[in-house]
């Protein structure tokens, strides 16, 4: 299972994601694609209301109030026919255009001259006609008039649309059909929308408009901006949910290891204390020390403190769970930090005697009582100067010095290992963890529970612990307590 989980579980799992993102592109796409026509559609809406509007608008004057006028002009059918007569311009026939306004109707008319054959010289020219009073020059003026307006209208009819662009317009000659500047017009056939074009003055027809927008993708992404966040959420909860099912996979597989490994290792550091109780046991017999009864009572009292030493690591492994959510009792009294440093030093002494181990403490000439568990105390002692032992191997020398103030109670435990590589200082204290061995330190016993309870009894009783290491230069965990003061 983990060959299979280690060879293909990541690929499978990229190739989730990279289907998931090519999916939601492939979607994106095709929306991106149908908004930009949707789009279009607006804006050919757009203009052609303004277009009606407009013409309307130039031919309302004193008709305002009447409806079927009205209605008439603001028709889709009308802009229908006004248009098929402007596209028909360029196909070899003439057309008149007239209308006459009266009090009680209104008469447009529309004539169309078409040749049998196609003219042999260029095309006709349109004939201008001018009511009483108007003059080419009066006629150009009010054409302006009317293009602000169209401009205007087209502005109110994308606010309408929620069109948020910026659109500009092309004029052409509407006798020749050629644009009025060369530059719009070579700008607008790069545009991403141009209308058709269309007249917006039923009195006169100088120019026709035609709407051009240079670009709409901004437009589409703005409508599409629901779409594309969903997206993005849903392939951020995807990789999420991957890189939280890795996380877990790999925490399960890490204690699931460590549990082998701890079933194992447990066996060694159980037989840690029994070892030093048959030592004593075997000093008693050997040196038939019953005649010596101070002696006799000095490995009894050690027996003694392996004996509750074992009854505790016991307890430690039954109550792993309440370690790990710190839900561990604590039972504080006035504790001399001195007198539980002397006996744990005192039997780690005659366990590691035969070893050429030297284990030295010094103790401070200020009394350090601190308001804490001795069980716990005392075995956070026993963990450090054990895990110093087992990992500086043979020759190990270990300095343990305890010192005061009024408001602390410092304990050092420096060894002569091989120190501990920086990205690993934090990590000794998480449940479970080793560090890799080192190739000078060879089937060192560990369940790595040690520095983790250590840390967590020191937290509990309000202190706190730190390393300092150097590879090749030892380790020295520091420990720090709040010093006991009588209220």
């Amino acid at each position: 299972m983990k060959w299979l989980s280690n060879r293909y579980a990541y690929p499978l799992v990229a190739l989730a994601i990279l289907a998931s993102v090519g999916l939601q592109a492939a979607w994106l796409t095709q929306l991106f694609k149908a908004q930009r026509v949707q789009v279009k559609r607006d804006l050919d809406q757009v203009i052609s209301n303004a277009a009606r509007k407009s013409d309307y608008l130039s031919v309302a004057h004193g008709h305002e109030k009447s409806e079927n006028f009205r209605n008439f002009f603001l028709s889709p059918e009308w802009l229908q026919i006004k248009q098929a007569f402007t596209r028909m311009r360029g196909r070899h026939f003439g057309g008149s255009f007239s209308s006459n306004i009266k009090e009680d109707s209104t008469i447009l008319v529309i004539g169309l001259h078409i040749a049998n054959d196609k003219p042999r010289f260029g095309h006709g020219h349109i004939i201008r006609t001018y009511d009483k009073g108007e003059t080419k020059e009066s006629v150009a003026a009010a054409d302006k008039v009317d293009l602000r307006r169209m401009d205007s209208l087209i502005k109110v009819e994308c606010v309408e649309a929620q069109l948020n662009v910026e659109p500009y317009h092309v004029l052409y000659n509407y006798e020749t059909g050629k644009p009025e500047s060369t530059s719009d017009f070579e700008r607008s056939q790069h545009a991403d929308y141009r209308s058709e074009v269309y007249g917006y003055n039923l009195n006169f027809f100088l120019h026709t408009y035609q709407l051009v927008v240079q670009s709409v993708d901004g437009i589409v992404f703005y409508r599409m901006r629901y779409y594309l966040l969903s997206s993005l959420l849903m392939l951020l909860l995807t990789g999420a949910a991957f890189i939280f099912l890795f996380r877990v996979i790999r925490s399960q597989r890490m204690y699931t290891q460590a549990r082998i490994a701890f079933t194992g290792n447990m066996t060694h550091e159980l037989k840690t204390p029994v070892s030093v109780i048959e030592a004593a046991l075997d000093a008693v017999t050997r040196y038939k020390l019953a005649h010596d009864p101070t002696k006799l009572e000095n490995y009894i009292d050690i027996s003694k403190n392996e004996l509750h030493r074992l009854n505790l690591m016991i307890d430690k492994v039954l109550n792993l769970d309440q370690l790990n959510n710190g839900e561990i009792k604590l039972r504080p009294e006035l504790y001399d930090v001195q007198q539980g440093l002397e006996s744990v030093v005192s039997s780690m002494r005659l366990r590691n005697e035969q070893k050429g181990t030297t284990i030295n403490y010094v103790p401070s000439e200020e009394p350090c009582f601190v308001n804490g568990d001795p069980v716990h105390l005392t075995n956070v002692f026993y963990n450090l100067i054990d895990n110093a032992l087992k990992y500086s191997g043979t020759g190990a020398m270990i300095n343990v010095t305890c010192n005061s103030d009024a408001e602390h109670v410092r304990i050092s435990f420096e060894d002569n290992g091989p120190g501990i590589e920086k990205i690993y200082r934090e990590r000794v204290f998480e449940r479970f963890f080793r560090v890799p061995e080192n190739p000078d330190i060879h089937n060192v016993k560990g369940s790595g529970l040690g520095l983790h309870y250590v840390k967590q009894m020191v937290e509990q009783h309000g202190g706190s612990i730190k390393l300092r290491s150097e590879p090749g230069k030892g380790s020295n965990f520091i420990i720090q307590l709040p010093a006991y003061n009588e209220v």
